[in-house]
């Protein structure tokens, strides 16, 4: 049995900033990381292949929701964009059922704001400069603009990028500040035990003496861990318990201790929401320069805020990168019979693909409907469709394909396939920017925890 003052389950994003400033604090502070020890300087790797990819990136998905999140030290961030944007004020005051505001009182985009600047320092996050926007970035914001739509530039957490453009692959030279390089590395200075390949399976609340289980309401917790590289187990006793394990890990192991904890939510897995993100993919008009896609960061170093007032979202670019073409989609010229999407037509589609490919994306104030599950041992995720996702959804392709074609370019017609290949059927969103599953609200009918997160 082992013991400390602060357990904190993950290593993300949630995780890294509790685990340093506890430590600085002098508290007792152990992190356990379900997935792999992850050195940026020596793990990464400049490569599309799945062998490694699969290493860290995960999924989850079921009906109608695909979930991507990553498992190892820093959680996402050595996987992310490096996009840091503060969420707009107009997100505090959505109303849900009943139109209840969705969030809890006293929570707002001005209570945050200190927590961003502090965080922002942290991850030295600075917009983009002009001279440094990829061209994938310069070919959207003329896109918008020849419509007389508005764009900026982006925020980023980087420092001195290169643009070698394998930012979601892995930042091998440094630039890009994952919670490796901030947070945790000034954890581990400040005295914290970070370990990793301990999956957290269950939780026991402990009594008053802190020695054995309890109701609930006790005083601290026992976590049990299972070593997910020769299946021993690890206990620890803590004083304090930090769930930090993403919007996935955090509520399998909350769903598989809910005997354990009396009081409990019933709202735990629930209220999944998926950052209403649609992709539409196409080529670029005739008249407008080559985009070298694979050059520069992965991300275009420009968004619009455009339609955030009058339809919820914000509008961006992607790079067309091939192995999204091959494991994610078919693309398809209109027209093109069933099976266009092999053969010659397709290669000099595919040869087109590099400098005249565009990704447009949308990400929306979609409704978090979406449900996490435990379906005897194994996890689930589904989101049940409606009428009003399903216009979401048309409104926001048809928006998308309008932007390009209103300039002369072409829609690709785009089929997203399943793991096995099969194309997808029905409504179907997927998303690595899944939050809510274990939502704060102001009672436990409507959340599972309250606006400080307890």
């Amino acid at each position: 049995m082992e013991t400390t003052d602060v357990l904190i389950v993950g290593s993300g994003f949630g995780a890294a900033a509790p685990a340093l400033r506890l430590a600085e604090a002098g508290w007792r502070v152990t992190l356990v990381e379900k997935g792999p020890d992850l050195d940026p300087a020596r793990d990464l790797r400049q490569t599309q292949d799945p062998r490694y990819l699969l290493r860290y990136l995960k999924s989850l998905s079921g009906d109608g929701l695909g979930l991507t999140y990553a498992e190892g030290l820093g959680g996402g961030s050595p996987f992310y964009e490096m996009v840091s944007l503060r969420a707009p004020s107009l997100v505090f005051d959505r109303t849900g059922a009943g139109e209840r505001r969705t969030w809890p009182t006293g929570l707002d985009r001005a209570r945050l704001d200190p927590y961003y600047e502090r965080a922002e320092v942290m991850l030295h996050v600075s917009q983009i400069a002009p001279n440094r926007i990829p061209r994938t970035g310069l070919v959207f914001a003329r896109l918008m603009r020849d419509l007389g739509y508005s764009t900026e530039r982006a925020r980023y957490a980087v420092r001195h990028c290169l643009g070698t453009g394998y930012c979601v692959t892995g930042c091998v030279v440094g630039a890009k500040q994952t919670l490796n390089r901030t947070y945790l590395a000034g954890a581990r200075r400040a005295g914290a035990t970070i370990l990793t390949d301990l999956a957290a399976v269950r939780i026991d609340p402990l009594d008053a003496a802190g020695t054995r289980p309890a109701g609930s309401g006790s005083p601290g917790y026992e976590l049990t861990c299972r070593s997910t590289r020769d299946g021993t187990l690890r206990r620890f006793r803590t004083r304090l318990l930090v769930l930090a394990g993403g919007t996935v890990g955090t509520a399998e192991l909350l769903l598989r201790s809910r005997s354990r904890l009396h009081n409990l939510s019933d709202q735990v897995g629930r209220h999944v929401a998926f950052n209403g993100s649609v992709k539409i993919a196409g080529l670029l008009p005739p008249h407008y320069p080559d985009g070298d896609m694979y050059t520069g960061q992965s991300h275009p170093g420009v968004v619009s805020y455009e339609f955030l007032e009058s339809r919820g979202l914000m509008v961006t670019a992607g790079k067309p990168l091939p192995l999204q073409a091959v494991a994610a989609a078919r693309l398809q010229l209109d027209g093109d019979g069933p099976h266009a999407w092999w053969g010659e037509r397709h290669v000099h589609l595919m040869q087109q693909y590099r400098r005249r490919g565009m990704v447009l994306a949308a990400f929306g104030l979609a409704p978090g409907e979406g449900r996490i599950d435990l379906d005897g041992d194994s996890l689930r995720v589904e989101l049940e469709g409606n009428d009003a996702l399903a216009r979401y959804k048309r409104d926001t392709t048809a928006l998308l394909e309008s932007i390009l074609e209103r300039n002369g370019g072409t829609v690709l017609r785009t089929t997203f396939v399943n793991r096995e290949g099969r194309p997808r059927e029905g409504l179907h969103f997927s998303t690595s920017h899944q939050v809510g599953s274990c939502r704060m609200a102001d009672d436990p009918g409507r959340g599972v925890v309250d606006v400080d997160g307890r």
